[in-house]
């Protein structure tokens, strides 16, 4: 759902062509991962109005370092590592402000059951720390590895692997508590 290589078949050419300048291939990026971008970021922020802003900045932001990638190949670490700190940076610029939370928004088509398991899920992980949060969603929602998210954090690899494995007994656990019936399989 939210891999950029997976999701649009971002090729070493294309690649080259961004980080050269050229512009056509930079707006082609830019609509094809508007979309994801901004998820990845309101799942760290939690405010779609924020994260548009850190997704539109980490777009800027490629832009403005194109030149500094060495290896195309790394270019979707490279991006995340882009997307996660303009993300960080809108966080810390709001912890100065106050923060009236979303409503909740239900899919009208979800049973009765789903949509309790979904907020329980998300109250789940609003529930964790923000570097366990960060892990989770490196790992399900942008599909990388757990090198490439190590990277993308500038954690050791056991750290990541550390925070992710506590974020997933955490959940497991919340989960448990809010419905002793609910089957969890991390």
């Amino acid at each position: 759902m939210g891999n950029i290589n997976a999701q649009y078949n971002i090729t070493s050419e294309t690649v080259s062509r961004i980080c050269s300048g050229d512009i056509v291939a930079y707006e082609e990026f830019v609509r094809n991962y508007w979309e994801t971008s901004v998820r990845t970021c309101w799942l760290i922020l939690r405010n779609v109005h924020d994260a548009e802003e850190a997704a539109q900045d980490a777009f800027v932001n490629l832009y403005k370092f194109r030149g500094q990638l060495k290896n195309p190949n790394k270019f979707r670490i490279w991006f995340y590592q882009i997307l996660l700190n303009a993300a960080r940076q809108h966080q810390r610029k709001r912890s100065n402000t106050s923060f009236v939370p979303e409503t909740e928004l239900l899919d009208p088509t979800d049973e009765i059951e789903q949509t309790d398991t979904r907020i329980a899920i998300r109250e789940a992980i609003r529930s964790l720390n923000e570097p366990e949060k960060i892990a989770l969603i490196l790992c399900y929602f942008c599909g990388l590895t757990d090198r490439e998210a190590s990277i993308v954090t500038g954690w050791s690899l056991g750290t990541y692997k550390w925070r992710l494995t506590k974020a997933r007994h955490q959940i497991a656990k919340r989960l448990q508590y809010s419905d002793p019936t609910l089957k969890i399989n991390l």
